[in-house]
């Protein structure tokens, strides 16, 4: 039950409902009324979505919609093919049908038709396999799905569910936003499921349990922000001498870079700690923004941490930090650090004004002696009880995660709130586009040739494959290496999860010292290893990565003003999904594929992702409706009335028993 206290009503009470249709019933988890009555109809009659964004690749659908452009025919093409436009909820959509020479003929602009075929979600197309005009006046003929019950059956019951009143339906979305938004209540829009008149009828049913679900997430999200926040007194700096360090950088700030930099700034001048993400794309210098964040800090003589996932990472961030900020006092602290006692007694003694590390920083021992400022890097690659931690050894839970894995905006919002995450866009001037380019494994030898081409200018490549060895997998440690032994005259290293940890130290650094080598990894390589002389990457059986890994591993060359490559190369015909990787760098764009394809686990994890599986919203689409249900959660709770006015009864309910605020 999703509100407490409802008089429940059980089904053998209704006419219709007999021993047999009531096991069935039973066998899927519906008791009562109020049950059935939540068990909306999957589909209606063949028109299987109403948003084209729900869509995946190559899902097989039939939809409805109004031809808008000619039907133009190719009768020269190997197979005669027929394409037009028709317009799909409110978005125009390319229709491709081979072998139908009579549609040109049959069909005109303006013309309602049903489509029957393959939905492409690379090229945004729909491969037809029947095109047939819309009946008028068709009968809406709900779809549920519920054991080998008929439609027309579960459609009769809920009638007189609704018509003799045997269910309870309590509204929880207050009145001013039912009405401001021109809502149905409730109880109204699950009739409108149910038994709709007209497909109107569905849409603002839908429209309306958009928002609601909407709501209910906003309330979480505003609860558990409110549980994190720490009162402490904002921090204040000397604005003058940040200036002036920022005047000393060898190159400007990015208006990006600006953005985030002010964005964290106006955080520290709040009474409370903030939580922060700051998503960059592959070498957008987050690293940098960071650095700036620590100023006020070490102004305020309070100690920074900065936790990264591996120890090459850490080391990386170290130098780079030693290198901008001379007069801070900055430790390594890793598995491999020595005297490591000695260093954990110096950031308990405030020795050290930021300590740079791995998972080694949460360990119980760490103790430090005011912690005022955590940076977490890649913070998807930790578990959330990693991260938190490191987060309890802090006086005030000012946090900045970092993450070079674009996520879509809607899930950034609803992980860390809309108003704190900040996203750095723009690339340094020197960075060059990196040409991708999509192979077929039977055409390897245009990789070697470029391959030989970069040995031969002392630059460094990357290949990488998805397996160390695996039956599964063609493409993996093992194979390719003799691959590469036999078509290419140059060093190969070998870097993968089963090496110890010094035997991965010493492959990368001979790499590293050795200009003109390869090195053949595992997606170990995809965070953050910067070698500017890295101007090729190779990836095997790139049909094994969403397209938001394949362009974090990109990321890995193009870090300088040399030319630079990517191969993604692939047994099967991948070629939509692949070729757009070809086509855009722009890693956000990119993300928003893999969320319809992957969903939301590939980028917040699932222990942040569990609560995202809606019925009704989309997290592409309806960024809008979550920002209103935002503003709206934010204006109830300021109410004063919010906990004692009768008129939000409902609500609070709901409140207590799913979210516990």
């Amino acid at each position: 039950m999703e509100i407490g206290d409802i008089l429940e009503i059980k089904l053998d009470q209704v006419k219709g409902v007999g021993p047999k249709l009531l096991y069935i019933f039973r066998n899927n988890n519906i008791w009562s009324t109020y049950d059935l009555v939540l068990r909306y109809p999957k589909t209606y009659q063949d028109f299987s979505i109403d948003q084209v964004n729900l869509l995946k690749h190559k899902d097989k659908v039939t939809v409805s919609g109004k031809i808008t452009t000619p039907i133009k025919d190719n009768p020269y093409a190997r197979v005669h093919m027929s394409s037009f436009h028709m317009e799909l909820f409110g978005n125009q959509i390319e229709v491709i049908a081979f072998n139908r020479p009579y549609l040109s003929k049959q069909f005109f602009v303006g013309d309602e038709v049903v489509v029957q075929g393959t939905y492409q979600l690379y090229k945004h197309q729909l491969i037809a396999q029947t095109v047939i005009k819309k009946e008028k006046n068709v009968e809406i003929k709900p779809i549920y799905h519920i054991g080998d019950i008929h439609d027309k059956v579960i459609s009769n019951i809920v009638q007189t569910i609704f018509d003799e009143k045997l269910v309870q339906i309590y509204e929880t979305i207050p009145d001013v936003f039912l009405d401001k938004y021109h809502l149905p209540d409730r109880a109204d829009a699950y009739k409108m499921l149910h038994l709709p008149k007209t497909f109107e009828d569905v849409k603002q049913a839908k429209r309306r349990f958009k928002y609601e679900e909407a709501f209910y997430l906003q309330l979480k999200l505003k609860a558990e922000l409110k549980e994190k926040q720490v009162s402490r007194t904002p921090i204040v700096y000397d604005i003058d001498q940040i200036k002036a360090f920022i005047q000393e950088l060898p190159y400007e700030l990015t208006n990006d870079q600006k953005q985030a930099v002010n964005d964290i700034y106006k955080d520290f001048k709040k009474p409370y700690a903030h939580y922060r993400l700051i998503q960059g794309d592959v070498g957008s210098g987050k690293t940098l923004v960071t650095c700036l964040a620590t100023l006020p800090f070490l102004q305020n003589k309070k100690q920074v941490a900065f936790m990264a996932p591996t120890e090459l990472l850490a080391t990386q961030h170290y130098q780079y930090f030693k290198s901008l900020l001379k007069k801070a006092k900055i430790c390594l602290l890793t598995g491999k650090t020595k005297q490591k006692q000695q260093v954990k007694e110096a950031i308990k003694n405030n020795q050290y004004d930021i300590v740079i590390g791995t998972h080694a920083l949460i360990e119980d021992d760490v103790t430090f002696h005011d912690l005022g400022l955590i940076i977490i890097d890649e913070q998807h690659k930790f578990g959330v009880d990693t991260r938190n931690k490191l987060i309890d050894k802090s006086t005030a839970n000012d946090v900045i995660f970092l993450t070079a894995t674009p996520i879509p905006r809607t899930l950034a919002m609803v992980a860390f709130g809309e108003s704190n995450v900040s996203i750095i866009r723009e690339k340094p001037q020197n960075r060059k586009k990196v040409d991708t380019h999509y192979l077929l494994k039977k055409d390897i030898h245009k990789l070697y040739e470029a391959i030989d081409q970069k040995i031969k200018n002392k630059e460094h490549v990357f290949v990488v494959v998805p397996a160390i060895s695996s039956s599964k997998v063609d493409d993996n440690i093992d194979t390719v290496y003799q691959e590469l032994s036999l078509n290419i005259s140059a060093p190969i290293f070998v870097l993968h999860g089963k090496q110890s940890k010094d035997e991965q130290e010493e492959q990368m650094e001979k790499f590293m010292y050795k200009p003109g080598s390869i090195l053949l990894a595992t997606t170990m390589i995809e965070v953050g290893i910067d070698i500017p002389t890295a101007t090729l990457i190779a990836i095997y059986a790139a049909e094994y990565f969403g397209l938001s890994q394949l362009h974090q591993l990109r990321g890995r060359v193009g870090r300088s003003n040399l030319k630079s490559e990517c191969f993604v190369i692939s047994q099967k015909e991948d070629i939509e999904r692949l070729e757009m990787l070809t086509k855009t760098d722009d890693g956000f764009k990119l993300s928003e594929y893999d969320l319809v394809q992957r969903g939301p686990g590939d980028f917040l994890g699932s222990e942040q992702s569990g609560y995202l599986n809606f019925n009704f919203l989309d997290l592409l689409s309806d960024y809008p409706i979550l920002l209103e249900a935002s503003k709206n959660v934010e204006w109830l709770m300021q109410q004063k009335d919010f906990y004692t006015n009768a008129k939000y009864k409902y609500l609070l309910r709901y409140i207590k028993n799913n979210i516990k605020i």
